[in-house]
């Protein structure tokens, strides 16, 4: 059992556009027109260990992150001087103690070319260490000493899906549980982006319909207050080249007549 940061198959010039499902780490040659928030973000990283990247449905937070800034990351970690950035991404679904121990135990390199033989184990003491107290992720990370002195991120992707559940949990017998997990999942996020002996970040993407679910937990709007991104429109311009910049990277071309069409045309749905 191993996840690796996105294993989304990438667009190609066959294919260079995503459709509806939002763009992927493997997508990152085909994304365009949101340079200049992914720089913005990046920025962030500086100013502060907690960032919420906030926006309506299908704003293009998940996308701006994992096709925007976890490659510009990487691009940091692979030049010299940079820092080494390690990254996870998880979603909290109705585990999120559980699913955050399948994405740390990603970060467990492999053994000549295979998977670590004790991989199951160490993922237990991982999860062991989650459930311990609030303080339980700093413990976890000593549980993979072969990221020690990395800076890492930890992407937690539609973190509004720790409401939907808490919803949905109201008629189930866990209910008392699940609450209690959820609340002990963002003590760790809250804990361990204090922790000024670690260089680790935790940005969370989130709907902004569910900004006010976030009094549900202690010291989280208050961090996501501290340092918020909002995902913003595209300008027109912007647009465009989200339109042009991949049928151009395939080698391709599109009349300006059909682009200045869907430009329009995009334009007048958004202006209802």
């Amino acid at each position: 059992m191993r996840l690796d940061k996105d294993v989304q198959s990438g667009l190609s010039a066959e294919r260079p556009f995503p459709g509806l499902r939002p763009f992927g780490y493997g997508d990152r040659d085909f994304f365009f027109g949101r340079e200049d928030q992914i720089f913005a973000l990046y920025r962030l990283l500086d100013l502060s260990r907690f960032i919420a990247v906030i926006g309506s449905s299908g704003s293009g937070k998940s996308s701006l992150v994992r096709a925007g800034l976890l490659p510009l990351i990487d691009q940091e970690a692979a030049q010299s001087g940079g820092r080494d950035w390690r990254s996870v991404t998880m979603h909290p679904g109705d585990a999120p103690l559980s699913e955050l121990a399948n994405a740390l135990t990603g970060l467990i390199p492999l053994v000549n070319g295979r998977e670590d033989p004790d991989l199951a184990v160490r993922r237990d003491r991982i999860l062991h260490a989650l459930k311990r107290s609030s303080f339980g992720l700093s413990d976890a990370l000593d549980e993979i000493p072969e990221i020690k002195g990395k800076a890492l991120l930890i992407v937690v992707d539609q973190f509004e899906e720790l409401f939907r559940y808490a919803g949905s949990a109201r008629d189930r017998i866990g209910d008392s549980r699940w609450r209690d997990e959820s609340a002990n999942f963002v003590q760790l996020l809250l804990e361990i982006s204090r922790d000024r002996t670690r260089s680790v970040h935790v940005l969370i993407t989130m709907r902004s319909d569910f900004i006010g679910d976030c009094a549900q937990f202690h010291g989280l709007p208050e961090a996501v207050s501290a340092a918020q991104f909002l995902a913003p429109s595209l300008t027109r311009d912007q647009r465009e080249d989200v339109i042009r910049k991949p049928i151009e990277k395939a080698s391709a071309a599109i009349d300006s007549a059909l682009v200045e069409r869907l430009l329009n045309d995009v334009s007048s749905e958004l202006d209802q």
